[in-house]
């Protein structure tokens, strides 16, 4: 083995110390230099979805407030733009579905209501790049008979409002049967409903056949009828009507009287929804269930009307909200809402655009939705039906400021604190019992222990109404 010199090896270390302060003197060099400047890229897309109202417009409190505010929620959870286009008249529902569809940007394009189904179907033809949703819309069905097939790019958002309507139907009989006990004559329940289309047959027959359950419930619960609510059947030998009774040859009477009822033919004239509930009341009525949007604001008069010449504070009698929680409107007069949940349904179609699942669930459906209690779709639980509660009465409270920044007009009858207090206080004066009933009702619909008539043809529609009025 051969030794360096101590001359080379002096050499040696001399060229290492060199290297050392180079690498030294570099290594300072990069730390203090300005950190190189990231290469700019594109901003991401900002997605929009498009609402386009029915004729009822911004601050009806009730469909189309609920579709803005399902849209309004998707914007605040999933980052997309909201525009809404409200339809002032039928003839906007073409250039507004039009002007939202050539928008680049827009995803999704959902039209509130029943009469949007005709412009969905020539639309979703013409933008077949677009994805469209309606809320109680039949375009599917539009196109199977035109078409003989469903539109790829289009989904219709139903309800099972037959499951909601029940409900609310047992709570009014139950607490007819609750007042009577303490002195009251409520004879009846009453339901102002609008145009008479398939869609209100189903909250129709459901509101009665609701009220029929919890009677029965009623007697087995406490070993008696409930008190003066159309009891009674009598037999004839031929068809014969007697105190609003019906008895079909070789029958027994089932009671027409107990649910009083009417079609006012309209969506929009409030008069009409306080001239068919004010007789109601007067028959004896303990809650009409509103089942016509807007109208229900007719009905809230007739209500205050009675409050005034009672001088009462809080009902009996009571109003039932629908589609939005609307206890907040008169607080201690309107006992609960049917949950329509609409913004729900804007919502949950957003989501399925986003995670690039509307298309295979139009397929999967037949291009409809339908959301109801304990309804899942693509593993994510999706109800669209409930009974108000308490716990969301605020976010429905919001509804109500925000119509009133969009009508200019009041809308909140006193305080968002004492709104609560007032319903909390209606709620507790009911007794548990009533209801722990409707709470039974519900499950019983989720397990599938009982179901609920679907009443969508008019031969259905006739069968119930033999039966229960």
């Amino acid at each position: 083995m051969r030794l360096l010199s101590r001359k080379a090896i002096s050499k040696v270390a001399l060229i290492v110390v060199v290297i050392v302060i180079i690498a030294i003197v570099a290594a300072a060099a990069f730390a203090l230099a300005p950190a190189p400047s990231p290469t700019p890229t594109t901003p991401a897309k900002k997605f929009k979805i498009a609402v386009v109202t029915d004729i009822g417009g911004r601050g009806d409190l009730s469909f189309n407030d609920m579709a803005c505010k399902g849209a309004d929620e998707a914007a605040r959870d999933f980052g997309v733009e909201v525009i809404e286009l409200i339809s002032k008249t039928e003839a906007d529902y073409l250039p507004n579905l039009r002007t939202a569809a050539k928008d680049p940007d827009v995803i999704l394009i959902v039209g509130v209501g029943f009469l949007l189904s005709d412009a969905l179907f020539t639309v979703a033809q013409e933008f077949p790049d677009k994805n469209f949703a309606g809320i109680d819309t039949y375009t599917q069905a539009i196109a199977m008979d035109k078409l003989g097939h469903i539109l790829p790019n289009m989904l219709d958002i139903k309800f099972e409002e037959h499951k909601g309507s029940a409900l609310v139907g047992a709570l009014g009989c139950l607490l007819a049967a609750y007042f009577n006990e303490k002195g009251y004559e409520f004879k009846h329940i009453g339901a102002v409903l609008g145009i008479e289309i398939p869609v209100l047959w189903k909250f129709e027959i459901g509101y009665k056949w609701g009220c029929d359950w919890a009677l029965k419930w009623y007697e087995e619960k406490f070993g008696k009828k409930a008190p003066i609510i159309g009891e009674d059947s009598y037999y004839g030998t031929g068809p014969d009507w007697k105190d609003g009774m019906y008895c079909p040859e070789g029958k027994g009477c089932w009671y027409k009287n107990r649910v009083l009822w009417t079609y006012t033919g309209t969506f929009s004239d409030i008069t009409k929804g306080y001239e068919a509930a004010k007789p109601m009341y007067e028959k004896g009525a303990v809650a009409v269930y509103n089942i016509a949007g807007p109208l229900g604001l007719g009905i809230n008069q007739a209500v205050k009307e009675i409050a005034e010449e009672k001088g009462l504070e809080m009902g009996p009698p009571f109003w039932i909200g629908v589609d939005a929680n609307q206890d907040w409107i008169n607080p201690g007069f309107i006992i609960a809402s049917m949950m329509k949940r609409v913004d729900k349904g804007v919502y949950y179609a957003t989501w399925l655009v986003l995670e690039d699942k509307f298309r295979d669930v139009i397929q999967k459906y037949d291009g409809v939705l339908l959301l109801g209690i304990g309804t899942e779709v693509e593993g994510k639980l999706m109800e669209g039906i409930s009974v108000s509660t308490l716990a969301d009465l605020d976010e429905f409270i919001e509804m109500g400021i925000t119509a009133e920044k969009l009508t200019g007009k009041k809308v909140l009858p006193m305080s968002p604190e004492d709104i609560k207090a007032k319903v909390k206080s209606m709620r507790e004066s009911i007794p548990s019992w009533i209801w722990d009933a409707v709470k039974e009702l519900e499950e019983k619909i989720r397990k599938g222990e009982v179901e609920v008539p679907l009443a969508f043809d008019k031969e259905t529609v006739e069968y119930w109404r033999d039966l229960l009025g």
